[in-house]
């Protein structure tokens, strides 16, 4: 950002000489508020940014619960019908396992 055509090279004519320099120079020039410089911005900036962690989460959230087999669909949190809420993913898969086993017909050597 900084160029050779620009006085300075770009930079603002101010110089420090490290962070207790700025602070001091800051302090005299701007006093306390002159800290809190740009505050506005970064918290107007931090909301949109929380909206769209918190949305990312609550879908990847539902699209485990929906893989899993909790809920009927990722798009809502309808709970699965007849199935324990408290059962770990690895006991519901061993669940619907079994099921499967039981009401499907074994197949016979013969019929191979």
């Amino acid at each position: 950002a900084q160029s050779l055509w620009l006085p300075h090279c770009g930079a603002v004519d101010v110089h420090f000489t490290g962070m207790a320099d700025c602070f001091r120079q800051t302090m005299k020039n701007k006093g306390v508020l002159g800290l809190w410089s740009g505050l506005t911005p970064s918290l107007l900036k931090i909301v949109p940014y929380f909206g769209v962690m918190f949305s990312t989460f609550e879908f990847c959230k539902r699209v485990c619960l929906y893989r899993n087999g909790y809920i009927e669909s990722p798009l809502s949190y309808k709970l699965t019908p007849g199935v324990d809420q408290s059962l770990l993913p690895q006991e519901l898969r061993e669940l619907k396992r079994l099921r499967r086993e039981n009401f499907e017909p074994r197949k016979s050597a013969v019929e191979n």
